[in-house]
């Protein structure tokens, strides 16, 4: 019978550092069985942030453009010799480059051609194409960029009409003949040796377009070439065109892109961001969550005809200040919202709504639309790729002029999908609308269970995440025959789902050996579901806390004094208090000049105790007269001073108090409230709050790995209190000198993996119940773990040998990219020899098949 143990796991966005521990009869740990580290790649360039497949899919793309290229001249090369427009032999074909197929191009519209001429007109109209406007893609390039296409075409079109020019061809032909050139450049002069762009002009950085082809061009001209041919006599029947147009202009359709999942109905897909019901849905919810903080701190939902009045002016407006809706409500400036910040201004409303609703486009009428012909309308945008094909259907079906409704398929919505389907929000959003109530209390009266109980299903060992956690990924194809993948699909973040995947890696090699755990013990680090965006406002923040810093050890230095961590906290907590004329005792209403600041008058403070709430950090400290702070104790300040007038001899004014609150920053307001301990919960249901995490992955996380140890048997402990215990059993210094994390030893996650494995809810209920007789710091009062446990980690420690997870397998790239390739060197004789000479994408069909073959 397998003995049992706790795995105590530390994943972070690159690391996993685990710690398997032996459970006594008690269920508390008394030993290490075995403990180590896995490194892997976070799936993101180091330098740019973006995911590495950006660069697999560019390069795909690019090499699938080439191929269907080549495919599509070689298939039109059949069908032209299959018709007679080309000769069978290739040596005959061979000699029709010589050939100016622009002329071809123009004399054909007035002269009887030879059939292989005429063939070698077409075969030239199939090298360059044009651009063919994709709505759907269209939207994803800078507007700019659009109007430049868009501009430039106009200027094409423009400059054939007034040559009196019938097709593109004949335009370029008359135009350059001259030359023989054919190029136009951005400031309208003649390049050699060249064709009409069909992609911009890079010019610093940015794309300039002077004569643009679009597919509409090639089309005409191949339609009218082919008529006037016949016209003339030519031998060319219906067949042979339609059968070398389709493969001449075929544009293979887009892959519909896999929303995933509605998050409460799987059977459902996501619904568009730009649809009008995910915006509704999207106001109710922040309305719904939006609350009236009063000057003490107290604070309420709004009410149903209050909610109304904002919906109303919020709707049609970009965002509605918070400003604005104090006036709404007739509120004066002593309230705020709850949701209001430094940061937040303001509620955004209907988003598609608003560009719809422009004058030009539907204007003041798109809101008398009942909601349901809103959504067939935004529908339409999203799903039909042809605009020639959108504006002829908003002209008939929506009433709309012709440049109204080119207007409207060019406008721009939002992007991207909700987390709900359309079936879901179309039973909670009248919930929603009927009553102020939030979305989880609405989901449960639609008849969703939005908490997800877990149903209790256990494995052996860890199935692919996909399969766990079905609802937390993107669609997948359902084929049993595809990797695990493609057939249940993936979390579209990368650095996610790689730390999953080498999380069931390492879980599973444990269970082979010591089966299943008993429990499981996890640290999420802070960063992990962090995107692309997320990370760079993340490196954003910390680049201006670093300005910050340095301006206060300036200050620090003009001020002779040391620019340790209490300086700096005291310096920063002191700017918190109001303008700097102005800079008061919360408590008291001293004022506290910069001078005072570092006496021995003035302390930092908790302004929540910290005793019951074991929080230590800034947000919820302040500085304060020394004697308030000890006239608070361990009290909140409302406990403390709200009673007045006189404490200890001094005179406290609550009111004057929660005036001067409203100076601090908005997370340290709330903690000057009546309910504030309530609100923070208390120590012992702190307990609770350090074991369960609301972010996203750890949510993930833990639903995935009770499918290895049982739904009530896993559960999640934060940093914040790892980095405490770990500090005061002095684990830091097993790696470095100092009681300081080295984080440049690879072994620190397995020492976090051990801490978090500790860390059980027998542990802090201990402590919590010592509290109850010892008002004192809870950290100090922690436990050791077991008798000796620092000398049997150290010697773990020592027998680690980390694992590195390779940076690719066999489907990985072989070398890194060089902007040369492999050709023949044309000096030897033999030309056996091959030299980096040519650039890789110059290289035809024929070079890169003999440097394969060989």
């Amino acid at each position: 019978m397998p003995v049992p143990y706790r795995l105590g796991i530390d994943i972070g966005t690159n690391s996993l550092g685990w710690c398997v521990l032996d459970l006594g009869r008690d269920g508390r740990p008394k030993g290490i069985r075995r403990m180590g580290v896995r490194i892997f790649s976070d799936g993101r360039d180091p330098q740019s942030g973006t995911s590495l497949a950006v660069d697999r899919r560019d390069a795909r793309s690019a090499r699938r453009r080439r191929d269907r290229f080549l495919d599509r001249r070689a298939d039109l090369m059949k069908a032209l010799v299959r018709h007679g427009l080309m000769p069978a032999d290739p040596a005959e074909r061979k000699n029709l480059e010589a050939l100016d197929p622009y002329e071809l191009r123009a004399k054909g519209l007035d002269e009887p051609l030879p059939l292989h001429h005429l063939g070698r007109a077409i075969f030239h109209l199939n090298q360059r194409r044009g651009f063919k406007s994709n709505r759907r893609t269209d939207k994803k390039q800078k507007d700019n960029d659009l109007q430049g296409m868009k501009g430039g075409i106009g200027k094409l079109r423009e400059a054939i009409e007034a040559s009196g020019s019938r097709t593109l061809g004949e335009y370029l032909y008359l135009t350059f003949r001259k030359d023989r050139t054919v190029r136009g450049s951005r400031d309208g002069s003649v390049q050699p040796h060249g064709t009409i762009r069909d992609r911009p002009t890079v010019v610093k950085g940015k794309n300039e377009y002077d004569h643009y082809a679009d597919r509409a061009m090639y089309e005409h001209e191949f339609d009218t070439l082919w008529r006037r041919q016949a016209e003339l006599g030519a031998a060319l029947g219906d067949e042979a065109r339609d059968d070398i147009r389709d493969i001449v202009f075929y544009q293979r359709p887009l892959r519909p892109v896999d929303p995933g999942k509605c998050a409460l109905d799987p059977t459902d897909l996501r619904a568009p961001a730009a649809l009008p019901l995910v915006h509704r849905f999207r106001m109710l919810s922040e309305l719904a969550n939006l609350e009236i903080v009063a000057a003490d701190q107290s604070h309420r939902a709004l009410t149903l005809a209050e909610r109304d009045r904002i919906l109303e002016k919020l709707r049609p407006r970009k965002e509605l200040s918070f400003d604005r809706m104090r006036a709404l409500l007739d509120l004066d400036s002593t309230h705020r919202f709850n949701l209001e910040s430094e940061k937040r201004k303001g509620l955004k409303g209907d988003l598609t709504g608003i560009v719809l609703a422009k004058k030009g486009h539907f204007g003041a009428g798109w809101w008398t639309l009942p909601p349901e012909r809103q959504d067939s309308v935004v529908d339409a945008l999203l799903d039909v790729a042809d605009e020639g094909v959108l504006v002829d259907q908003a002209k008939a079906d929506w009433g709309l002029d012709t440049e109204a409704a080119q207007a409207v398929a060019d406008a721009s919505l939002p992007d991207g999908y909700g987390r709900l389907g359309r079936r879901a929000l179309a039973k909670i959003v009248p919930v929603m609308e009927s009553r102020v109530v939030r979305y989880h209390e609405a989901a449960k009266d639609a008849g969703y269970d939005h908490a997800r109980q877990p149903d209790g299903e256990v494995f052996d060992e860890l199935p692919y995440y996909g399969k766990a956690i079905e609802h937390a990924v993107a669609f997948g194809n359902g084929e049993p025959a595809d990797p695990e993948e493609k057939r249940y699909g993936r979390i579209a973040n990368p650095t996610v789902h790689i730390a999953l995947n080498e999380l069931r890696k390492v879980a599973n090699a444990l269970a082979r050996i010591y089966g299943p755990p008993e429990s499981i013990v996890v640290e999420l680090a802070r960063d992990l579901p962090l995107g692309k965006q997320g990370k760079e406002e993340l490196t954003r923040q910390q680049a201006e806390n670093q300005r910050q810093n340095d301006r206060r050890r300036e200050e620090l230095g003009r001020l002779g004094l040391p620019a340790n961590g209490e300086n700096l906290l005291r310096l920063r907590l002191w700017e918190e208090l109001g303008p700097v004329h102005d800079r008061r005792c919360v408590y008291t209403g001293e004022q506290i000049s910069i001078e005072r600041l570092f006496g021995p008058e003035v302390e930092i403070e908790h302004i929540l105790p910290f005793t019951r709430t074991l929080d230590n950090s800034p947000a919820n400290k302040t500085v304060s007269m020394r004697f308030a702070n000890r006239t608070k104790g361990n009290n909140s300040p409302h406990e403390a001073f709200h009673a007045g007038p006189s404490i200890n001899g001094f005179a406290y004014d609550w009111p004057a108090i929660l005036v001067r609150a409203q100076e601090l920053p908005r997370n340290k307001r709330w903690r000057f409230a009546a309910d504030a301990m309530e609100r923070y919960v208390g120590e012992r249901d702190f307990l609770a709050r350090q074991l369960t995490d609301t972010q996203y992955i750890a949510r993930v996380t833990r639903e995935y790995l009770t499918r290895l140890s049982g739904p009530y048997n896993v559960w999640v402990v934060t940093g914040r209190l790892t980095q405490m215990l770990r500090g005061k059993w002095g684990l830091n210094r097993l790696l470095s000198d100092h009681n300081l994390k080295n984080r440049y030893d690879h072994r620190h996650h397995a020492i976090d993996a051990f801490v978090v494995g500790v860390t059980d809810r027998s542990m802090l209920k201990r402590v919590a119940d010592a509290a109850d007789q010892n008002r004192e710091r809870l950290i100090d009062d922690m436990p050791d773990p077991w008798d000796g446990f620092r000398d049997e980690l150290r010697a773990r420690l020592d027998r680690i040998v980390v694992s590195h997870k390779p940076d690719h397998g066999t489907g990985g790239r072989l070398h890194e990219e060089t902007a040369y390739g492999l050709v023949r060197d044309p000096s030897k004789e033999d030309g056996a020899t091959l030299v980096y000479r040519k650039p890789l994408a110059a290289l035809n069909a024929n070079e890169v098949t003999r440097i394969r073959d060989r």
